[in-house]
């Protein structure tokens, strides 16, 4: 599973948020709100990104129930118009302009930048979005599916085992140490003459 877009350049964060202010009839003049909000360049940018990716999503094969529990990684290729931007500042856009059309929530985004190129008359940013290889603490499925079949034979599991259910959430306990052993693990003890 895969996704691949070709998208605007997203406005960097420093241009992203200006000062809400307000008219003030008694000084006659426009006052800071103290209100931080998205410019209007930012909200035309994300609708466009919103825009393209829709269109984009059409062709392709996406599993966006997928990212309702799962972790994805967002590598990027940026085409920037100048040599000083920052790449950091423009993935606050990108991954809000992307929450729930290709996936439920950006928390379960994991950003990486893979190059930065210049590019005047283009600018753009390229998206892949795909899977993590790893399931919580584990590095992978079958880790995860040797831990579990482990578990399956503890006293433990058969009562909704919270070790087990933390480790596949991605935390870290004192329970599993570092070869992926539980050390609560207790065998099921079987009843004599069965």
């Amino acid at each position: 599973m895969e996704l691949n877009l070709e998208l605007t350049l997203p406005t960097s964060i420093n241009k992203l948020y200006i000062n809400q202010v307000k008219y003030n009839p008694k000084v006659k003049t426009f006052v800071p709100t103290g209100k931080r909000i998205m410019s209007e360049q930012g909200k035309k940018v994300k609708k466009q990104i919103q825009s393209e990716a829709t269109k984009q999503l059409k062709n392709q094969e996406w599993d966006y129930e997928y990212t309702k529990t799962n972790y994805i990684y967002m590598d990027t290729i940026i085409y920037f118009t100048r040599t000083n931007s920052d790449d950091n500042n423009i993935y606050k856009l990108l991954c809000d302009s992307l929450e729930k059309i290709t996936y439920e929530n950006d928390s379960r985004v994991l950003v990486r930048t893979q190059r930065i190129y210049y590019s005047a008359s283009n600018p753009r940013v390229e998206v892949k979005l795909s899977p993590v290889e790893y399931i919580g603490i584990f590095d992978n499925q079958d880790i995860l599916n040797e831990f579990e079949s482990k578990c399956k034979t503890c006293n433990r599991y058969a009562r909704n085992c919270s070790i087990l259910n933390k480790a596949k959430e991605g935390r870290i306990q004192e329970e599993i140490d570092d070869t992926y052993t539980c050390l609560k693990y207790k065998e099921i003890k079987t009843k004599k003459g069965k």
